[in-house]
């Protein structure tokens, strides 16, 4: 039995990861399960949501560049043929992650 637990949350930019977005996605709700289940074994993905409204299915991205997260949308992505919309967001600047305040540099 496990009495400890330690959830440590690491900015991706640390590892490498300086291109990092999240996927507002519309998918095929008969297909929504695999496509999250699919996401979910891409390393690449550090979340994945399904969600409702305009868009079903969210997804956390972290890629080493701005050309990995193109060839990551337009090879990877693009291969799910049920996802009918795709809107990608670009992360400029985390102010928090999980647990903590990051210093706000210029």
């Amino acid at each position: 039995m496990s009495v400890l637990t330690f959830l440590v949350d690491i900015s991706p930019a640390v590892l490498g990861f300086r291109s990092e977005a999240r996927l507002w996605m519309s998918v095929r709700p008969s297909r929504l399960t695999a496509v999250a289940s699919a996401m979910a074994r891409h390393p690449e993905v550090s979340l994945v949501a399904q969600t409702t409204g305009p868009t079903n299915l969210l997804a956390a991205v972290n890629c080493r560049s701005s050309l990995d997260l193109a060839r990551y949308l337009t090879e990877r992505i693009a291969s799910l043929d049920a996802i009918h919309t795709l809107e990608t967001a670009p992360v400029l600047r985390t102010v928090k992650r999980a647990g903590s305040l990051l210093p706000l540099g210029r």
